[in-house]
């Protein structure tokens, strides 16, 4: 069963010195024999698009966008992430409402007020081997049940109207509600 488009969210008793402590991850692939990547949403950096705009000479007229920490792997790669009614030259279409965007195109058309209904920028990503997250989940060894993922459906609110610690709460309380609901 593919969790493409599902939150990732991580578990309450995941220690503090985990990377992963109390992240938010929306998976974009999860594929048996690619592994599975996703982007962590609530990990806001100090660095504003506006400079990623100026570095590739384009004026970003905002100064209060910022850039997420999307994972540890890759972190000079420069994703964004958004709803389906925009596209630019490299998207992909990511689950059933949103889309993954990676070009020069988009901070011209960001930089032009040309955007998407909800947005955020990563940098970075989280990966996993193949069938490592199946691992995760199950607690196999050397992982454990107790630190295991949560998950649930992604929705606008949870991915792009909180923020940080707001945001793994409202995550970890959807995960809570439709696990309940999966038994009724």
């Amino acid at each position: 069963m593919s969790r493409v488009g599902k939150l990732l969210v991580a578990h309450p008793n995941l220690p503090k010195d985990n990377w992963f402590y109390r992240s938010v991850i929306y998976l974009y692939q999860d594929c048996p024999k690619q592994g599975s990547l996703g982007l962590a949403l609530n990990i806001q950096t100090n660095l504003e698009i506006r400079k990623l705009c100026y570095d590739k000479g384009i004026l970003y007229p905002h100064n209060s966008h910022y850039v997420y920490k999307g994972g540890p792997v890759n972190g000079s790669s420069v994703i964004m992430m958004h709803t389906n009614e925009w596209s630019s030259t490299n998207t992909i279409q990511s689950g059933s409402s949103y889309s993954l965007s990676s070009d020069n195109l988009m901070f011209e058309k960001l930089a032009l007020l040309d955007t998407p209904a909800y947005w955020r920028m990563f940098m970075g990503v989280c990966a996993w081997a193949p069938k490592q997250l199946d691992l995760e989940f199950k607690g196999s060894f050397p992982y454990q049940t107790t630190n295991s993922w949560l998950i649930c459906d992604a929705n606008d609110h949870i991915m792009f109207e909180t923020l940080g610690e707001e945001q793994w709460e409202a995550a970890v309380s959807l995960s809570a509600s439709q696990m309940i609901d999966s038994f009724f």
